[in-house]
């Protein structure tokens, strides 16, 4: 690490000259360097990082342990050792951040909830080779060069293996780095014009600035720092809409994951939820909204269902449910189906985007042998549907995005048929604490790249009504049961990242590498005179 120490002894009473002091101050920092050096150390400074996510949303921590990570892999001098010191770092965010996980694995009987805590250690283990590839592939870019070069690629290599993670092996984009920012507003808005992921790829910038900064005297990369968060701050902010004069009513029964699926409970729940929304906040019709799967059985094979469903309505009322869906005889969905009063069925949407482990068990004819099953119960595996879509539904444009899908920017509405909100119903009772209140961050991102209000639906929370600016306009405790009343917010404006998506993050991240290149080959070969 080339740090040296030290040692000083002033007599008592006496004070340290100004070199003393700057061999002492040395000694000091070189003593941090080396312990976050340290596997430990990088995983525990991972771990500190995680709690920028939510719940927490402590982002300062984030920021100051990312620019302790990058000063370090900085200094390294192997790209293995960067690698090596990356992914224990990645390791670290994946553990303090996914431990909810582990909270799944008790609701299924034929396996074992120790498991749970080997899933969570396995994908943050996975999640990590992102870290790990990032920053190893930036310190090779720039090697020999300085440590603003070494920010700039580090940016643009994060916002790629971001980019990668949500697309490889199915994708899981969960807890993308940019969504520490909810905590801070005025920086979240920018997700409108460079999405979650140009966010995550300014905040390795930022950092790695910083970072550079702490390794001499110059002060430029600081100031270029200053300026990019100027820059950030001044740009345009949306004007708060006003919100429709259309009532909806978000239905939490606050059913746990263990009684869901409980044999001969599913009336008992439907009759829980009809109680629910039956008292009127006011005479005029009402959109109502339950979260996924609030009926555990096919709705569309079972009319007496669906007349018993609709009995909650008054006659202009319309309900949004969760529900089982039958697809032919090929099998089951994981379905939306929009009721009129009369329990005829309006629009169905099919989940397209079905959770590993939880919705089907990949490589079945393997894993099953070695005692894995899916964390729902059943044995019978969940159908795809379509994609995004959006529906006409008596002069309403709503899209629905159920659940994990959510969390898939530029994947959750179809951007040739813009509605006019999302209703994204989700069933967190099994996710335990954090889990929820991640995935509702995530919710609020998306709310913010697309400029549309999202209604979240869940049944034991975290329930709530989103702006299209991704502000929380209403919201019901956890573990209550109850029912918010509230008005439709209005759509936002198309934002930019909605019209281009991840080309605005990514030709971005590319324009830095080339600049950086053509200014490192500058330096490097200067024009002959």
């Amino acid at each position: 690490m080339g740090h040296f120490s030290v040692e000083t002894y002033a007599p008592p009473g006496s004070t340290l000259s100004g070199n003393q002091q700057k061999a002492f101050v040395s000694s000091i920092v070189g003593k941090v360097d080396a312990t976050i050096a340290r596997r430990p150390g990088l995983t525990c400074l991972g771990a500190i990082a995680a709690t920028g996510f939510a719940p927490w949303g402590f982002w300062p921590a984030t920021a100051a342990s990312l620019v302790l990570f990058l000063r370090t892999v900085g200094e390294m001098a192997s790209m293995r050792r960067v690698f090596a010191a990356s992914w224990w770092f990645g390791f670290g965010i994946g553990i303090a951040s996914l431990f909810w996980l582990a909270h799944a694995f008790s609701f299924q009987a034929a396996m074992p909830p120790w498991l749970g805590w080997v899933a969570v250690a396995l994908l943050s283990a996975y999640t990590a080779l992102y870290w790990a590839l990032a920053i190893a592939v930036a310190h090779a870019a720039a090697r020999g060069a300085s440590q603003i070069s070494f920010a700039v690629y580090a940016s643009a290599s994060f916002m790629i293996a971001e980019w990668l993670r949500g697309i490889m092996l199915t994708g899981f984009p969960w807890n993308p780095l940019g969504s520490i920012w909810l905590a801070a507003p005025d920086v979240s808005q920018g997700a409108a014009m460079i999405g979650g992921l140009g966010l995550s790829g300014l905040t390795i910038l930022l950092c790695g600035l910083v970072a550079a900064a702490t390794h001499g005297a110059s002060v430029r990369p600081l100031i270029a720092a200053i300026g990019i968060v100027a820059a950030l701050l001044a740009f345009p902010r949306k004007s708060m809409v006003a919100d429709t004069p259309i009532p909806i009513s978000v239905v939490q029964a606050n059913i746990s994951q263990s009684d869901k699926w409980r044999a001969g409970a599913a009336d008992a729940q439907l009759t829980e939820y009809i109680a629910l929304t039956k008292a009127r906040p006011s005479g005029a019709p009402r959109l109502i909204f339950w979260p996924e799967a609030a009926i555990t059985k096919p709705l569309d094979t079972d009319p007496g269902l669906r007349r018993r469903a609709a009995a909650a309505l008054d006659s202009q009322d319309l309900l949004f449910t969760g529900a089982i869906g039958t697809i032919d005889d090929e099998g089951l969905a994981n379905s939306v189906f929009v009721l009129d009063a009369g329990g005829t069925v309006l629009v169905r949407y099919d989940k397209a985007h079905l959770v590993p482990f939880g919705e089907y068990l990949p490589f079945a004819s393997i894993l099953e042998r070695v005692g894995m099953s899916r964390l729902v119960p059943g044995d019978t595996d969940f159908i795809a549907g379509p994609g995004p879509q959006t529906f006409d539904v008596l002069n309403l444009r709503a899209g629905v995005s159920i659940c994990y899908e959510i969390i898939f920017p530029t994947a959750v509405i179809d951007p040739a048929n813009r509605p006019a909100f999302l209703f994204n119903p989700s069933n967190d009772a099994w996710f335990g604490f954090g889990g929820p209140q991640q995935h509702l961050a995530q919710a609020r991102l998306r709310a913010i790249e697309e400029g549309l209000p999202i209604i979240r639906a869940t049944p034991t929370g975290e329930t709530a009504v989103i702006r299209s600016n991704g502000s929380i306009a209403a919201r019901l405790p956890a573990h209550e049961a109850g029912r918010l009343d509230a008005f439709l917010p209005s759509p936002g404006d198309p934002t930019p990242y909605s019209r281009w998506g991840n080309a605005i993050p990514l030709g971005a991240g590319i324009f830095m590498i080339a600049i950086a290149g053509l200014w490192r080959a500058r330096r490097r070969f200067p024009a002959k005179r």
